[in-house]
């Protein structure tokens, strides 16, 4: 199954915020409303906050739109998009939710202490949601799932 990676820490940020925003975006794809990262796949595929107002992106901050996004690594912008479309097993854009409930939310706090990687392995009925570490030689230690 694809695997995606994402720096934890800049996850956990978008996270915060879809917990934190006075409101939310409407959902997306039948998923329930409240606070979640939306996973898009445009211009690379990419996380947000589905918190509202929006969490404007700073100078240098990664960013879809002038909206602060977290990339996956090695999908960046300019992604080809037959890549993307590969990885996700979508042809074409792509924006689904995740859910992010307080529980999950609580579980990303405790484990960014000690991992540093965020991981959504997709398959084509789900996502599943995990945290990994990568070793000083860059590559990945198994994951645990959140």
């Amino acid at each position: 199954m694809p695997e995606l990676i994402f720096p934890l820490d800049e996850v956990l940020v978008l996270a915060e915020h879809a917990a934190a925003a006075p409101s939310s975006a409407p959902p997306a794809a039948g998923e329930p409303p409240g606070p979640a990262l939306l996973l898009a796949a445009d211009d690379g595929i990419y996380l947000l906050s589905n918190g509202l107002p929006q969490l404007d992106a700073a100078a240098g901050e990664p960013h879809a739109y002038g909206i602060r996004a977290v990339y996956a690594d090695g999908y960046g912008p300019g992604t080809p998009p037959t890549a993307r479309d590969a990885m996700t097993g979508v042809s074409g854009e792509l924006l689904t939710a995740l859910p992010i409930p307080e529980p999950v939310l609580r579980r990303l706090r405790a484990t960014a202490t000690n991992h540093d990687l965020f991981t959504l392995t997709l398959s084509a009925d789900n996502v599943v949601l995990g945290v990994a570490r990568r070793h000083p030689g860059g590559e990945l230690q198994a994951p645990a799932c959140g």
